[in-house]
Order: C-alpha cells, then sequence, then structure tokens
C-alpha cells in the first residue's frame, strides 16, 4: 500500500534523499535503464523508483524504451537538468513545495540583519512567501541556533534577526517537520527537536 513519501529524515541515506540518488543513479546510465536496477543501485524500494519514474515520464525527463510491463520497463533519460533531482509532482508538473523556505534561506544568507516582514518581501521577489511563513520560519530557525535575534520586537518596531555567525551549513535550507523539529538537509541530521510535555 503506497502511503506516500516518508519524511525528509525518515529517507535520507548520508545528505541525499531518495529522489536524488535515484536521479544520479539515472545520469550514471542515462541510454538505457530499469526499475529495479536503480532500486537496487540506490538502496530504495522499488515502489519510490516507480512512482518517482512516471513523475518524470509525464514531466518528459524519461521516456520509455520498451516494455514488457511497468516494472520490466527499459526508460532512456531524455532531458539532463544538471546535478539536482527534477522537484516534480506525480502528475509531471513543476513542484513548488519548499520553494519559500528556500527564498527565505538565501535572503538570510545575502542580506543579512532583517524583519520577518523583511525577509518575507525579499523572499517573495523568487516566490509569493506570507508574512506569518516567515515569522514561523525565523522562531524555528531561532529556537534551532540558525538566527540570533538583534533587537526584540517592540510596540511600532518588528524585531530583527540575523544569520548566526558559522550557521550557513550549506544552500540547502533547514526545513521545520510537522513532527515538531528542524532537519538540516546538508549536515543530513535532525538538528533541532521539541520537547514535548509529559
Amino acid at each position: 500500500m503506497n502511503r506516500g513519501r516518508k519524511r525528509i529524515d525518515l529517507e535520507m541515506q548520508g545528505k541525499k534523499g531518495n529522489r536524488q540518488r535515484i536521479w544520479e543513479a539515472i545520469r550514471l546510465t542515462p541510454e538505457a535503464f530499469k526499475i529495479q536496477a536503480l532500486a537496487n543501485i540506490t538502496n530504495t524500494e522499488a515502489s519510490v523508483v516507480y512512482s518517482y519514474m512516471r513523475a518524470l515520464i509525464k514531466a518528459r525527463f524519461v521516456a520509455v524504451i520498451s516494455a514488457t510491463n511497468a516494472q520490466e520497463q527499459t526508460l532512456r533519460l531524455i532531458k539532463d537538468i544538471g546535478a539536482e533531482a527534477p522537484a516534480v509532482t506525480r502528475s509531471g508538473n513543476p513542484s513548488s513545495s519548499g520553494k519559500g523556505t528556500e527564498a527565505m534561506w538565501r535572503s538570510l544568507r545575502i542580506l543579512g540583519e532583517m524583519s520577518a516582514d523583511e525577509l518575507a518581501e525579499h523572499a517573495s521577489t523568487a516566490t509569493s512567501t506570507a508574512l506569518g511563513t516567515a515569522r514561523l520560519y525565523l522562531r524555528w530557525l531561532k529556537r534551532a541556533g540558525y538566527v540570533v535575534e538583534v533587537s526584540p520586537g517592540v510596540s511600532g518596531r518588528p524585531a530583527r534577526y540575523r544569520l548566526a555567525p558559522g550557521k550557513y551549513t550549506g544552500p540547502r535550507p533547514p526545513m521545520i517537520q510537522k513532527v515538531g523539529q528542524v532537519f538540516d538537509p546538508n549536515l543530513g541530521q535532525v538538528v533541532y527537536r521539541q520537547e514535548v510535555a509529559e
């Protein structure tokens, strides 16, 4: 039974998620590959590889060369966009998931000190980012030690933040997960876990 994708911290091996490992394996033998071979190479369940292949076929990154059945298809890479695995939905459309977080993380690194309002505004040049989203992201990054509050918010003046020294761990943004933790894909580890009251 397909229950959807696992949380990224559960699916990652080292610093790479399933889709990234699959994409790298495809690029090693772009002219011909099979689902089971990719599953073996990447140590990933065949059903996960199959699901990603269906999305890549619909998005026209991959084409079927020959097939006796769905699991025995021979596939070929027809659109190589480089090292980063394509972020596509099951229907083959570009996925916007995480784009706002990427834009906020990039803005924090480049612009230095800012308020949540300014962070949302700068991130919105890449993708629409709500003020509430920026506030929430800063709150979690502060808990995890990634940002410091330079000046607290007072009436009529919002709090200001900056990236903490030595806390830029890489280009991929730390992710706030619904289970109450912050996962850093650059490090491949959970860096903060909210304590649950007994």
